[in-house]
């Protein structure tokens, strides 16, 4: 409380100084713009609205100083790079990004100075640059059009194009660049925002895409009127980005719902700048080396791919044999029964009993007493005897019920044969793996059953429909999909492991072009579907969207299997120990 009264008292007195001596406090109250006077004011009014802490100074070679007064410009404090036509260097990796361009051009429009300035700026190309000129110029609109024409073939979106007063250096007008929907010139207007956001209203410019039909990341279908639908988490955002940022979708290709297209490889069409934005994701790998980061969207998903392989089969009644009557059950019968034929026959050699010499290793009380059966005991008083023959019954009892139980799981509730864990257990199993042309590189592994296929709709279609011919490489997104599509089965189909994993866990994005101007709102956009949650609702609508197309169906195993007669190859154990 106490406090909370020094606070209000404070507050009183600051605001009775302040009224007493006129100290004119301004607060949430935007002050009346005022057009800059210089090129100085210009840049502190730039600096004003979003602060940069370098400046990189441009002028052409032919020029020993520049006609304008910039000694205002000079005692500012911050960094200051001074260059030339043809002095190149990586400003990333010296300076911040937040640095701003001042490209000096009194008369005609240098291309060579322009096009230093973009090399220095390769991959930041949207830094904020002012290009100051001549007012006194014969043909004005000629240089206007080479600047607005330069920066659209190098992606510069920030320009402010400044005239000066060739006398004083006054600041006489100054146009910003407009670069949506087409590169143009356009006027300031009072308060407006020197380096607006362009790209949050790309008004209806041209976006072209590439649908790779990579399920669940991009699925096509026609809807009820025949036109094409992109469904997939892929699709889904690159249409929220078109929708959002007020652009206009062109595909590259006349999209078709075949399927033909299938991890594509999309670096060569980025490279020759046929395509915008793709609809297919990148670990960023290039032939083994991680490509930067300034080249890729942020991340969409982290994933792995691996193989997919028939889970183990239950064992047949023929396979179960050799469960039961292994070599330790049939040792531990020879011996039980050689220890209790010999201890009993020695009972009878000393009691004054015939006895015969082979029945010390075998007689007719050993083995029946050892399996649980009955036999035919001597009628003795003798207490040694008797106790013999409890042994023998606690021994019998423990192997009967011990062999009858394990009968019994074993034939109502069949093992599962040994799982695939590796690639060595792989190439000695018959799984047969079937991967497409266009993504099969160096595996970690060689694998021996190996089927390449260019048919790439046969390959979704055969993994889809869960056909368990053969088994299929697979990222761990398809493999979410394939986890719900076997929903209902008690002995799931396909299985994943660990040690059959083809890439460790990547950051996958999306390629983009050197430069690009989308990189900076599909980063933004990624960003907020992540924080929305909707990749995980994508999923679920495209898996929706399979269904209602009929695309997969769901494996459903309600039939319970009923008793059946054994057949002459199940008893084939039998027939050997009668033949032996």
């Amino acid at each position: 409380m106490k406090d909370l009264l020094k606070l209000v008292i404070g507050l009183f007195i600051t605001a009775f100084l302040t009224l007493f001596f006129g100290i004119d406090v301004v607060s949430c109250k935007n002050t009346e713009w005022e057009y800059p006077t210089n090129l100085a004011d210009l840049l502190l009014d730039i600096y004003y609205e979003r602060s940069f802490v370098s400046m990189l100074l441009m002028k052409p070679t032919e020029m020993a100083e520049v006609p304008w007064d910039l000694k205002p410009i000079f005692q500012w404090e911050i960094p200051k790079i001074i260059m030339k036509p043809g002095q190149e260097f990586e400003l990333r990796k010296v300076f911040n990004k937040e640095v701003i361009a001042v490209v000096f051009m009194p008369s005609t429009f240098d291309a060579v100075l322009f096009d230093t300035c973009a090399q220095l700026f390769n991959n930041t190309r949207q830094t904020r640059i002012v290009v100051a000129t001549d007012d006194l110029k014969a043909f004005p609109a000629l240089f206007e059009e080479e600047l607005f024409l330069a920066s659209e073939s190098y992606k510069m979106t920030r320009v402010i194009l400044a005239y000066l007063n060739s006398n004083g250096g006054e600041l006489s007008s100054y146009l910003k660049l407009q670069p949506y929907p087409n590169y143009q010139w356009s006027n300031p207007t009072n308060n407006g925002y020197f380096y607006p956001e362009y790209w949050r209203n790309f008004h209806r410019k041209k976006v072209i895409v590439y649908a790779e039909q990579s399920i669940p990341g991009v699925f096509l279908f026609k809807d009820s009127k025949g036109n094409i639908q992109y469904s997939g988490h892929l699709g889904k955002l690159i249409a929220l980005f078109v929708q959002h940022y007020n652009a206009t979708m062109q595909p590259y290709q006349t999209p078709k719902v075949d399927k033909s297209t299938f991890y594509t490889n999309i670096k060569e069409l980025m490279e020759q700048q046929l395509i915008d934005l793709p609809m297919i994701t990148d670990s960023g790998l290039d032939n083994g080396v991680d490509e930067k980061w300034h080249r890729k969207s942020d991340c969409i998903e982290i994933t792995q791919i691996k193989l997919m392989v028939p889970c183990p089969s239950p064992r047949s009644i023929l396979e179960i044999y050799p469960l039961l009557l292994n070599l330790d059950f049939i040792g531990i019968l020879i011996i039980g029964t050689v220890v209790f034929s010999f201890i009993h026959s020695l009972f009878d050699w000393i009691f004054g009993e015939m006895v015969e010499p082979w029945s010390f290793l075998l007689d007719d009380k050993g083995l029946p007493s050892l399996l649980g059966q009955s036999f035919a005991a001597r009628a003795s008083p003798r207490l040694s005897l008797k106790m013999l023959y409890l042994v023998m019954a606690f021994a019998g009892l423990h192997t009967y019920m011990r062999f009858g139980a394990k009968m019994k799981t074993l034939f109502t509730k069949p093992p599962y044969h040994r799982h695939i864990e590796n690639f060595e257990e792989l190439n000695r199993s018959p799984v047969t793996i079937m991967i497409p042309e266009t993504v099969f590189d160096e595996l970690p592994h060689p694998i021996e059953k190996l089927m390449l296929t260019q048919d790439n709709a046969f390959f979704q279609e055969m993994r889809l429909s869960l056909n368990t011919s053969y088994g299929y490489i697979t990222a761990l997104s398809t493999w979410q999909m394939l986890k719900q599509v076997q929903r209902g089965i008690s002995h799931k189909m396909f299985c994943i492991y660990d040690n059959l994993t083809i890439r460790s866990p990547k950051l996958m994005s999306f390629r983009l072009q050197r430069n690009s101007v989308f990189k900076e709102p599909l980063d933004a956009l990624i960003h907020r579907v992540h924080d929305a949650g909707l990749m995980q609702a994508w999923y679920s609508q495209t898996f929706a969207d399979m269904l209602k197309q009929k695309e997969i169906k769901f494996k459903y195993c309600t039939d319970i299997v009923g008793a059946s007669a054994l057949k002459v190859g199940d008893l084939s154990w039998l027939w050997i120990i009668l033949a032996v």
